[in-house]
C-alpha cells in the first residue's frame, strides 16, 4: 500500500541513484546479494543485542532494497532470475530478521517477544506467497497494509525503540488483512470464471 503511494514521488530520486549506480559499475544483482548481506548484520546485530544499532543500520538495507530494482530499470537489466532474486533474498532477509527478533525472547526469558517473533515470521511469509501463487494462477492481487514498506518501518522502529513486541503484532495485523484480502481477491475472481 505505502509502496504503491510512494513509488512515484521516489522514482525520479531512485532512478537517479540507479544511475549513480551503474556508473561506477554496479548490478542489480550485486546491489540485491549486497542488501542481503547487510541485512544478516543486522540480525547478529540483534542476536548479540545490540536492538537499537540493528534497527538504525537495518535502514540503508531497505534503500538497498529499492535501489536494485531502480538500477535494473534504468540499466533495462529487468530480468526474471532478476526478480526471483530479489524475492528469494527479501524472504531469507525477512525470516532471518524476525527468527533474530524472535531470539530475543530466548535470551531475555521474554516469551512474549518470542511468541510475538514466531507468529510474525509465519504471517509476514504469506503475504509475498499469497500473490506468488495467485499469480502463477493468472489473477491479480492488489497491495495492502503488510507490503515490504510497511514491514520495513515496523521492524526498524521496533528494535530502535525497543518496542519489539507492538512491532510485531501490529505487523501481524496487518500481514493478515493483506493476505484476507489477496484471498478474497482470488476467491472472486476464480468464482466469476
Amino acid at each position: 500500500m505505502l509502496n504503491d503511494k510512494v513509488r512515484p514521488l521516489i522514482q525520479p530520486f531512485t532512478a537517479g541513484v540507479g544511475r549513480g549506480m551503474a556508473r561506477i559499475g554496479l548490478t542489480p544483482n550485486v546491489v540485491t546479494l549486497t542488501g542481503l548481506a547487510w541485512t544478516f548484520v543486522c540480525v547478529w546485530l540483534v542476536v548479540i543485542g545490540h536492538r537499537t544499532m540493528a534497527g538504525i543500520v537495518m535502514i540503508p538495507a531497505w534503500f538497498l532494497d529499492i535501489f536494485d530494482g531502480a538500477l535494473a530499470r534504468v540499466t533495462n537489466r529487468v530480468t526474471p532470475w532478476g526478480g526471483f532474486l530479489d524475492s528469494v533474498c527479501d524472504r531469507i532477509g525477512d525470516g532471518a530478521l524476525l527468527a533474530a527478533i524472535a531470539s530475543l525472547g530466548w535470551r531475555y526469558r521474554q516469551p512474549k517477544i518470542l511468541v510475538a517473533g514466531l507468529v510474525a515470521m509465519i504471517v509476514t511469509s504469506l503475504v509475498p506467497y499469497a500473490r506468488a501463487k495467485a499469480e502463477a494462477l493468472g489473477y491479480k492481487v492488489a497491495s495492502g497494509p503488510g507490503e515490504r514498506a510497511e514491514r520495513a518501518i515496523l521492524i526498524s522502529a521496533g528494535l530502535i525503540l525497543h518496542l519489539e513486541v507492538a512491532a510485531m503484532w501490529v505487523l501481524t495485523a496487518l500481514c493478515l488483512i493483506t493476505f484476507a484480502g489477496r484471498c478474497a481477491a482470488v476467491y472472486r475472481q476464480a468464482h466469476r470464471a
